[in-house]
């Protein structure tokens, strides 16, 4: 059992897990609730949380997600960010719902608004989606590039690219089932 000292005037060696023993830095110790001064390293805590139920317990290291993301973000490809396209029955509604829950309203046209949180941003569009149909927005470099690419090797469902007054330019590849993907870029200046 390792006991860490409240007095930081008093000397007790190196901190010790009271599970395995092995001598850990205190910032990995953790202390056991129901006996106070009593601490255990974080790989015997996650042993025993795993020994104590039948859920799934992982670790939790906001780095390791941090890192999976900065990963993702540099890697070499055409898309830049793929952002879902909702249905509303009431723009003004879905505005007023999702601004309650911190979100601002980035932009609105014809039968669609964008709301957004720190870079997270979601479409939704009166337009019906059909049934069981969805549909994304997916952000690239160069939708006309792009869409010459899929084109030359006969991509099937790809509708024709179209500079749109909200300024981008679009194509829409539809699938099998009926889901939606617009692709859009920057219309350059």
């Amino acid at each position: 059992m390792t006991t860490l000292s409240v007095d930081p005037g008093v000397k007790t060696g190196p901190a010790r897990c009271g599970c395995c023993g092995q001598a850990r830095p205190a910032a990995r110790l953790i202390e056991l609730g129901s006996t106070p001064g009593v601490f255990i390293c974080d790989g015997c805590a996650l042993w025993a949380a795993r020994r104590s139920t039948r859920m799934p317990v992982v670790r939790l290291d906001p780095r390791a997600l941090l890192a999976w993301v900065r990963a993702r973000a540099r890697s070499e490809g055409p898309v830049a960010r793929t952002i879902p396209i909702l249905p509303s029955t009431d723009l003004d509604r879905t505005a007023e719902f999702y601004r309650a829950a911190g979100m601002q309203e980035v932009a609105r046209y014809e039968g669609y608004l964008l709301m957004g949180f720190r870079g997270v941003e979601l479409h939704f569009t009166t337009e019906p989606h059909g049934a069981g149909a969805g549909q994304a927005f997916v952000l690239v470099p160069d939708a006309a590039r792009l869409w010459k690419q899929l084109k030359s090797q006969g991509a099937p469902g790809l509708g024709p690219v179209e500079d749109r007054e909200h300024g981008l330019r679009e194509f829409v590849v539809t699938d099998p089932d009926g889901n939606r993907i617009r692709v859009g870029s920057p219309i350059p200046q």
